[in-house]
């Protein structure tokens, strides 16, 4: 007997310490509860009748724990989830699957509203009894409104995106219309002032014939206009669907080079080609494409001075074929470089006022050779000169 008392002893002084550890543990438990601000925690009963409260269920709902412990929690509901029974469905769901959470308006003491995020989890003994709920709420009101207000402005923005798109398909199909109004006298006036300058009405006086050319050059200059407006319409439309066939690139380059023989003479500029020693073909839409150089080869000319040199180099590297236009022209600016393939941008240099243009050639050729899945490189050097790449794919 007297060996068993040691250790009867020792056993009760381990439970008693346990015991006293666990009230410790209890006592900070429920003081870090109790002090929470920024959640409503509180425990309910198995009828969800609140039992306990905290700093942070007073000051989120504004009651006491006077003034509440002992009311029931759909006292935090409005009128219309009640009705609803959504208060004891919420407490149906959280017996069943051991907890539930939701998002909802919930009413202060003072009949405000708040957006609370609330979870609910079930609370059950040792011996798997349901003895209550605890119960926890954030206010999100401000994180609810600034999501709010984050939605109405993307539906703003896609409303405007919308209209924008609305208001460029109307655009589109105006320019395409206006073209198609405007040509039809341009090219009336075109045949018959060429008319009066053939002499089909008889001998003009030499200023007749001077005047008649100015106006032949400037109905000359409108179409060219017209003609850039209707292919960035329909470009932009999606109306331009490249017809691709096997081309002799180096065969549409000569063509070209050799129609501009003469356009080059007037001006008192030369072009050369060097060509590859073997054949090189790419898929291409041969009509587009070789509008798209003729644009470039143009405007190397067109902004370049008398007696100067415009090279046209034709190579491939690996399955990509590339058309070089080098000339020895005004140059272009670093600070106006990114403008240049822009709608209706115009660079100022020292020949853009003398030779005119619409601001479109760029846009419409870059768009072109997209479609083309190739790509437009370009390089220069003010007063130097300016170097143009069109690289397609074969």
């Amino acid at each position: 007997m007297s060996m068993n008392k040691p250790t009867v002893q020792n056993s009760l002084s381990s439970l008693q310490a346990r015991h006293d550890e666990t009230l410790v543990e209890l006592e900070l438990y429920k003081l870090l509860v109790d002090n929470v601000q920024d959640y409503a925690i509180f425990f309910m009963d198995t009828g969800g009748y609140i039992r306990t409260w905290n700093k942070g269920a007073q000051k989120n709902k504004g009651y006491t724990a006077k003034e509440i412990v002992g009311k029931h929690f759909s006292k935090f509901y409005p009128q219309s989830d009640i009705d609803n029974r959504k208060p004891d469905r919420e407490l149906e769901l959280a017996r069943r699957n051991g907890r539930v959470e939701d998002e909802g308006w919930r009413l202060r003491k003072d009949g405000s509203s708040f957006w609370a995020n609330v979870v609910i989890t079930s609370l059950y003994d040792t011996d798997g009894t349901l003895i209550g709920y605890a119960k926890v709420t954030r206010d999100l009101t401000q994180r609810k409104a600034q999501e709010d207000e984050l939605r109405k402005t993307n539906m703003l923005l896609k409303k405007q995106q919308h209209d924008l798109r609305l208001l460029n398909a109307s655009k589109d199909e105006f320019i395409s219309l206006a073209s198609h109004q405007l040509r039809t006298p341009a090219t009336g006036v075109k045949q018959y002032v060429g008319m009066l300058i053939e002499g089909f009405t008889g001998e003009l006086q030499p200023g007749q014939q001077g005047l008649l050319e100015k106006a032949y050059e400037s109905n000359e200059r409108q179409l060219r206009i017209i003609s850039d407006l209707l292919k960035v319409a329909q470009v932009d439309a999606g109306k331009i669907k490249p017809l691709k066939t096997m081309t002799n690139i180096h065969e549409l380059i000569a063509s070209i080079i050799n129609e501009q023989h003469d356009s080059f003479s007037k001006r008192h500029q030369t072009i050369s080609y060097i060509k590859p020693t073997n054949t090189i073909e790419a898929r291409v839409d041969c009509n587009l494409i070789r509008m798209v150089i003729e644009n470039i080869i143009n405007n190397a000319s067109k902004y370049s001075h008398e007696n100067k040199a415009v090279a046209v180099r034709l190579s491939e590297t690996g399955d990509a074929v590339c058309i070089e236009v080098k000339d020895q022209g005004v140059g272009i600016m670093p600070t106006d470089i990114p403008r240049l393939f822009e709608k209706f941008s115009r660079i100022d240099n020292d020949l853009s006022s003398h030779v005119g243009g619409s601001g479109l050639g760029l846009y419409w050729a870059k768009k072109i050779v997209d479609l083309h899945n190739g790509t437009i490189e370009m390089s220069s050097v003010p007063d130097a000169g300016t170097t143009f790449s069109i690289i397609l794919p074969k």
